[in-house]
């Protein structure tokens, strides 16, 4: 196997991982976590080799996934508060 297919391999394992453990953080089954994870940004920078995620491990792309989360809800929470002032 060639490197780049190793490598490809390695990040679909990754994500099976983080979203096997997203989806018991969230109660819910691996495919409607799967459908929310892969279209995250968190997801792209995985399946992106220049970003380098591929090389951590799935816990650490969970936490990622889910810092995005927290930062995507403070901002949603930013526009309401400047909405309502």
């Amino acid at each position: 196997m060639s490197l780049e297919r190793e490598i490809e391999f390695s990040m679909c394992l990754l994500a099976q991982m983080a979203i096997r453990k997203l989806a018991k953080m969230q109660n819910c089954s691996d495919d409607e976590m799967a459908a929310v994870f892969m279209q995250s940004t968190t997801a792209q920078m995985l399946f992106d080799r220049e970003t380098g995620l591929f090389g951590y491990g799935p816990d650490y792309i969970a936490n990622e996934y889910m810092e995005e989360l927290a930062r995507n809800l403070k901002i949603a929470s930013d526009i309401c508060a400047t909405y309502k002032a």
